[in-house]
Order: C-alpha cells, then sequence, then structure tokens
C-alpha cells in the first residue's frame, strides 16, 4: 500500500514538475541575448590596459535570470549564457582557458548573490518596493556575490595569466565594478519584468509627462556632470550632485521601476564619461580613474534604491490602511444593521400590535361603510365619517410601517440637522406597545427651544431604543406598578444637547460602571453584550458622548451628549 502511494506521488505529473515552464524558457532567452549584448558593453567599459571592466553587466544579467527563475530551474539560464558568454569573448580575443574560468566565476557570483537573496527574503519574489527586499539585494547580491566571487576571478586571471597588474589589484578592481554592475543593472530588469509595460498602461498621461521631464533633466545634467574637459569645472565637488535632484524625483514620483531606470542613466554616462577622459573622475592612471567612479555611483545607487523602496512601502501601508478602514466601516456598518434588526425582533409583539390596531380599525370602519351603501337611504355624513376614520387608521399603519422600514433599510451614513425630541418621540412611538405590555408608565421632559443637532437619524434612534429596551429589561423584576421611564432632554451652559433616560430598576453594579460599554459585557442571561458598546461607537462617530450613572433614590440613568446644535441656513446668526 505504501508502495502504491509512493508511486502515484511520483507519477507523470511529478516528473515533469522538474521541467521548465515557458516562462522560464523566456526568462532564458532573454539572459542568453542580454548576456551577450552585455559582454560587448562590458568590453567597451574597460580601462586598457587592464582585463576587468569597469561595469561588467553580463554577470548581473545572469543574477537577474535566476531572481526571476524557480531554484529547481536554475540550470535553464545557466545553460542558456553558456553559448553567448564563449561568443562574445572568443570574439574579443579572450584565450579559451580564460573564457572558462571567466564563466566559472561569474556563475559563482550569480549563485552566491540569487541564494542569499532568496534566503534573506523566505523564498519570495524579490521586490524593489520593499525595504527589507532591497536590504538584502544590497547585503546579498551586490556585496557577498561580487566579494568572495570576486578571489576566483582574480585568482582565474593571475593562473592563466590574462592581464599585467596584480592580485589584489584586479580582485578590488574587478569587486567594484560587479558591485557596481549588481546594482545598477538587476534592479531594472526585475523591476519591469514584474508587470513593468503592464503599468505604464495604467498611469495617467500626466505621469508620462512628469516622466519625460524627468529624463530630460537626468540625461542633461548627466551630461554636464560628467562629460566635460574643462579642468576647473570638473575639479568642483558641486558638479558631481547635479543629477541628485532628479534622482530623488524619480524615487519620489516614479517608485522603483523610474529610479532603477534613472540609476542606469547616471551610471552609463558617469562611467563612460570616466573612460574617454571626461568628466570629475579622470585620476593620474585608469586604476585609480575606475576605483573613482566606482565608489562614487555605488554609494550613489543604495540609499536612492532604499528611499524609493521605503516611500513606495509608505503609500502601499497608506493604501493598505485606507482599506481596512473601508473594510472596517463595512463591518461596523454589518452589525450596526444587525444590531437594529435584533432591537425590533424585541418589538415584535409590540409592532404587531400597533399594526393590529389600525388595520382592525380599517376592517371595522369598511365594514360599516358597505353596510351604509347598502341601506336604502344613505347618510352621507356617517358615511364620510367613516371614510375619514379609514384614511387616519391607514396613515397611523404608514408611519409606523415607514419607521420600521428606516430602521430596517441598510445604507450609507446620512447626515443632516435632527430635532432630538421628535426623534424621541418616534422611537417612543416604536416602543409604546412594548412599553404599554410590560406595564412601563412613561414620563417625558423635553425642552423647548431645542436647537438641531447633526447626525443620522436612523442610527440615533437605535441607541435610543437600544437605551429604552435595556432599561425595561432591567425593570423586569420590579412589582407591577412600580415601572417608571423618565426621558428628559436639556440644553447645558455650553450648548450641548443632553439626553437622559432614568429608570427605577436595581441599578448597575458600580464595578461594572465602568466597563458597560466595552463589548460583550452584559447583565443578561441571554444577551452578547454588543448593544451597548454598538451605542458608544454612535455616539462617538457622531462626537457625543455617553455614560451611565447609579441614581439616589435607585435605577439608573444613561445620559447621551451630543455637540451643540448646528445653525440651519436662515436662521438667526445663521449663513
Amino acid at each position: 500500500m505504501q508502495k502504491a502511494s509512493l508511486e502515484i506521488a511520483e507519477g507523470p505529473g511529478a516528473r515533469d514538475s522538474a521541467a521548465p515552464d515557458s516562462r522560464t524558457l523566456h526568462v532564458a532567452l532573454f539572459a542568453c541575448v542580454a548576456y551577450y549584448l552585455g559582454t560587448k558593453v562590458g568590453f567597451a567599459l574597460t580601462f586598457q590596459p587592464h582585463p576587468i571592466s569597469t561595469l561588467w553587466p553580463p554577470n548581473a544579467i545572469l543574477l537577474a535570470a535566476l531572481l526571476l527563475t524557480p531554484t529547481r530551474s536554475w540550470w535553464v539560464p545557466i545553460l542558456a549564457v553558456l553559448p553567448a558568454h564563449v561568443a562574445g569573448e572568443l570574439q574579443s580575443g579572450v584565450p579559451a582557458t580564460m573564457v572558462l574560468g571567466w564563466f566559472a566565476s561569474n556563475c559563482s557570483e550569480a549563485l552566491i548573490g540569487a541564494g542569499t537573496v532568496r534566503y534573506l527574503v523566505k523564498g519570495e519574489a524579490l521586490r524593489f518596493d520593499s525595504f527589507r527586499h532591497v536590504g538584502a539585494f544590497v547585503a546579498g547580491a551586490a556585496f557577498l556575490g561580487p566579494f568572495l566571487s570576486s578571489f576566483i576571478d582574480a585568482g582565474v586571471v593571475r593562473w592563466v595569466g590574462f592581464g599585467g597588474t596584480g592580485y589584489w589589484d584586479m580582485w578590488r578592481t574587478r569587486f567594484f565594478s560587479n558591485m557596481l554592475a549588481e546594482l545598477t543593472i538587476v534592479p531594472v530588469i526585475v523591476c519591469w519584468a514584474h508587470g513593468g509595460l503592464e503599468s505604464l498602461r495604467n498611469r495617467s498621461g500626466a505621469l508620462h509627462v512628469e516622466a519625460g521631464l524627468v529624463a530630460l533633466g537626468l540625461i542633461g545634467s548627466a551630461a554636464f556632470a560628467f562629460g566635460t574637459h574643462d579642468a576647473a569645472l570638473n575639479a568642483s565637488p558641486a558638479l558631481l550632485y547635479a543629477p541628485l535632484p532628479f534622482l530623488i524625483w524619480a524615487a519620489v514620483r516614479l517608485g522603483p521601476r523610474g529610479t532603477s531606470l534613472a540609476l542606469v542613466v547616471v551610471v552609463f554616462l558617469a562611467v563612460w564619461g570616466a573612460i574617454h577622459g571626461q568628466g570629475p573622475f579622470v585620476r593620474g592612471s585608469p586604476a585609480d580613474s575606475a576605483l573613482a567612479v566606482q565608489l562614487f555611483l555605488a554609494v550613489l545607487a543604495v540609499p536612492v534604491l532604499m528611499l524609493a523602496a521605503v516611500l513606495r512601502e509608505r503609500e502601499q501601508a497608506i493604501l493598505e490602511h485606507a482599506r481596512m478602514e473601508r473594510e472596517a466601516h463595512e463591518q461596523r456598518a454589518r452589525l450596526t444593521h444587525l444590531a437594529r434588526v435584533a432591537i425590533l425582533g424585541e418589538l415584535t409583539a409590540a409592532l404587531s400590535h400597533e399594526l393590529n390596531q389600525p388595520l382592525a380599525a380599517i376592517l371595522a370602519n369598511a365594514e360599516t361603510s358597505q353596510r351604509l351603501l347598502d341601506e336604502p337611504t344613505v347618510d352621507l355624513g356617517e358615511l364620510r365619517g367613516a371614510l375619514r376614520d379609514i384614511v387616519a387608521d391607514d396613515q397611523r399603519a404608514a408611519e409606523v410601517i415607514g419607521r420600521l422600514r428606516s430602521l430596517l433599510k441598510r445604507g450609507e451614513t446620512r447626515s443632516q440637522p435632527i430635532d432630538l425630541n421628535v426623534l424621541v418621540l418616534e422611537a417612543i412611538g416604536l416602543a409604546r406597545g412594548d412599553l404599554a405590555r410590560r406595564g412601563i408608565v412613561t414620563g417625558m421632559q423635553l425642552a423647548d427651544g431645542l436647537g438641531p443637532v447633526r447626525g443620522d437619524p436612523v442610527q440615533l434612534q437605535q441607541v435610543i431604543l437600544n437605551v429604552v429596551l435595556n432599561a425595561c429589561d432591567e425593570m423586569a423584576a420590579n412589582a407591577p406598578g412600580s415601572r417608571r421611564l423618565d426621558i428628559a432632554t436639556e440644553q447645558d451652559a455650553s450648548g450641548k444637547i443632553r439626553l437622559s433616560i432614568a429608570d427605577s430598576g436595581p441599578g448597575i453594579d458600580p464595578d461594572r460602571l465602568e466597563s458597560l460599554f466595552e463589548p460583550f459585557v452584559t447583565t443578561k442571561p441571554d444577551g452578547l453584550g454588543l448593544g451597548l458598546s454598538i451605542s458608544r461607537a454612535i455616539v462617538t462617530a457622531h462626537g457625543g458622548h455617553i455614560r451611565a450613572e447609579n441614581r439616589p433614590e435607585g435605577g439608573a440613568t444613561l445620559i447621551l451628549e451630543l455637540p451643540a446644535p448646528v445653525r440651519l441656513a436662515g436662521s438667526p446668526g445663521g449663513a
């Protein structure tokens, strides 16, 4: 049985999983062509008589191909660049032994760099919009790979006898050359391989114009800084930083893709100028000139890449925070709606009674009208009275249904001026049947002249209903005749509107007063503890405050405070 399971696991699909997919083949083809062209560019950027280029792109191209390929398929791009390596270097007069030795050192650099990066990013795809990923790239690919493989490269050159410089001079030149190439070329390939062309189509025309301005400014400033023969101008340190504003512009506005292209432009123009005796990097010897331009560009590239990553990471964090806020708002809206439905569920019997009364009256008046019409002589006055009663009862039922619909309807929050007294009367109207069924006497002291407050009437009515029903539950153990609910509105000296709802129940345990509005805190055996928590969230969203306190004569009072009334257009002092 175990043998059969093993055969299934290693069937044709499992054996084919090691075969390269189409993306890997495309990457390998790109690496082959780019490697060959990079070899030509590398030899063109060599200080003679040094055998090592100031900027050697092939190794960076191979590294980028490995980073874009699954680890199990790394052998594909390595084999793909072999013919390009042999053809490019044999055409440049490199001895066959040196060709094979350099291929070994180039592959070792790419494998060390790609393996280290893959380990540091925990197997994720390398992204240059992440500070952690850029740090892993700089440490593994730009430093460790060139550092270790340069020992092999310089040793092979000395062993073959190709070139006339010492071992450590060749090691130094090769290390900085490949470090600069990794920092310059790998970000461009990796960034644009991950949806680069598609991102261009999704960008606005204004951003394309801005990118064009950055490119023109960058090319102009870099050509001026690194392409002049004026010795006095080249001696000025400020000349080195002419392209820096445009690099920062690219990092801030164009992201990692635009920044990587901007770095390629600056590096190529700086190296080209130094090789041809132009710009501020021309020193007494070719080795000194190469080292100067390599150090400057490497030190410039690292912070620019990290700046672009940090800015893009911050932008993505802001977008993610906004998305989470929208989701949280949607979840709060759903929970609030469910709480309203739950409140109406508690009022089912009372609301049924509220609707049955006008419906029964409508039926009775309709039957009376029919009898009147059947009489030989119709009493028009009595008939008109019955019809008027039908209209009045119909309007009463419509009001009840309208209030139910507004509470059951789920939609966007509406902010509008509200008369709090009217809102209280409507809420009590919905709960009137339930209050009567429980034998609760309701007293109201609604202050005259209250200004309108701004808020969502449905949500604030939900708060009032929730507090009223909680107060009714608290008085359930009271003897009949001792259940009283007092509701009052007032405006304090600071202009705030205060609504207080007091019951004659046993009061609230002092130890629970502070936690009463926390989620899942309840005094009911079958309660969820969400009603008052949602109520507090609604009141807070309206800029108000809700609190509870015990009454000296017994019972508890919940106090809701809302901000000062808004002034309506056309009112005294209004706009």
